[in-house]
């Protein structure tokens, strides 16, 4: 019986490797296709992956998280922005409820546990409306930011585009990682 066992474990560890799931962890950098950041060039691509799938840890093109549709909707747009929604939170101009606009980032905690850690993120498209990526049942959505659900989980909004519709102007704040030319670097802004 004991030889059966000892037959038995090393069966099931090969067997059990091969179903674990295999996620990719490298970071895709989205293919640029509009040169200068704009509200029209980021309404384009809202609108090209509307309806796209979730996937936890992808960044497009086809899947998406949350942050990772952010990352991937301002990469195509030629700005460099964080990888994560907590650190995406952290830059840009902090702007309030009442002042929002087109192409805003809105961060939620939409865990169980209240608290003002950020767990989501979605980008504003107006009339009190946000697309984001949503669950794995749900994918590239449209949300109502005045539904009770997001209404009450609202953390704080920043803006990344500046009024004039013309994306902000390379900022370098890494003197040994400098972007590549002619892109938007986004890591801090002077606020």
């Amino acid at each position: 019986m004991k030889s059966f066992f000892f037959l038995l474990i090393p069966f099931l560890l090969l067997s059990l490797s091969g179903c674990s799931p295999k996620y990719d962890y490298t970071l895709h950098k989205p293919k640029i296709k509009y040169k200068k950041p704009s509200r029209d060039a980021l309404a384009r691509t809202l609108k090209e992956k509307l309806g796209s799938d979730y996937r936890w840890a992808e960044e497009g093109p086809d899947k998406f998280d949350c942050s990772g549709f952010t990352y991937y909707c301002y990469g195509r747009m030629n700005m460099q922005i964080p990888r994560t929604a907590s650190k995406q939170a952290k830059i840009g101009k902090r702007v309030s409820r009442d002042e929002l606009k087109y192409g805003d980032l809105l961060f939620f905690n939409t865990s169980k546990f209240r608290s003002n850690k950020i767990t989501h993120v979605g980008i504003y498209i107006g009339n009190n409306k946000f697309e984001h990526a949503s669950t794995s049942d749900k994918g590239v959505i449209i949300s109502d930011l005045n539904s009770r659900y997001y209404n009450n989980r609202l953390i704080t909004c920043r803006r990344y585009l500046t009024d004039d519709d013309s994306g902000y102007s390379p900022i370098r704040t890494h003197k040994a990682k400098q972007p590549r030319q002619d892109s938007y670097h986004l890591t801090k802004l002077l606020y």
